[in-house]
């Protein structure tokens, strides 16, 4: 029978920074392993709230993006969670993504008119409505404005008959 100091011994021992640091790492290298595992198979890193097969990795890895936003995380795990190309902000990497879209929309159409049954289409309607409420983050307004982005199509089609109007009126005299 062990006394009750040596219980203590052990606890202090097992509850130490040192050991608890290595008893992290080692969870926090598993979980990396079943990032990448899981990236390898779904090619993504959106973890589902609603899969429960992998609901604790999901919870690990909104974790690591809190860590990251308050500098808590260290400079090794940023490094080797970036080497796996992580997505930090899931929110502005999908702005990003359908931003991009909508240029090579642009580019291919030469318009904006996004069929609203698409999600692109959805999307820069979304973009609309935040612009008109001013809840549009300024950085993505002035992204959508450096391409020639129309906020209101409605009224940009109007001005263009009406100015085509103007020249018919102006060229044939009624």
């Amino acid at each position: 029978m062990s006394s009750p100091l040596r219980k203590k011994q052990r606890s202090s021992l097992l509850n130490s920074p040192k050991e608890k640091n290595v008893e992290d790492k080692y969870s926090w290298e598993q979980r990396f392993d079943q990032l990448c595992s899981f990236k390898a198979q779904k090619g993504h890193f959106s973890i589902s709230r609603n899969d429960a097969k992998n609901k604790s990795l999901g919870l690990w890895v909104r974790h690591q993006r809190v860590f990251y936003k308050k500098n808590a995380l260290s400079s090794d795990r940023v490094e080797q969670l970036n080497s796996i190309g992580f997505i930090w902000d899931p929110l502005e990497y999908g702005w990003n993504e359908h931003f991009n879209q909508l240029c090579a929309f642009k580019a291919q159409k030469g318009h904006f008119n996004v069929p609203q049954n698409k999600s692109l289409g959805k999307w820069v309607n979304q973009q609309r409505v935040f612009y008109k409420k001013n809840v549009l983050n300024s950085g993505h307004a002035e992204q959508l404005n450096s391409i020639g982005f129309i906020w209101d199509p409605l009224g940009h089609a109007w001005n263009e008959h009406f100015n085509q109007l103007c020249a018919f009126k102006a060229q044939k005299g009624h």
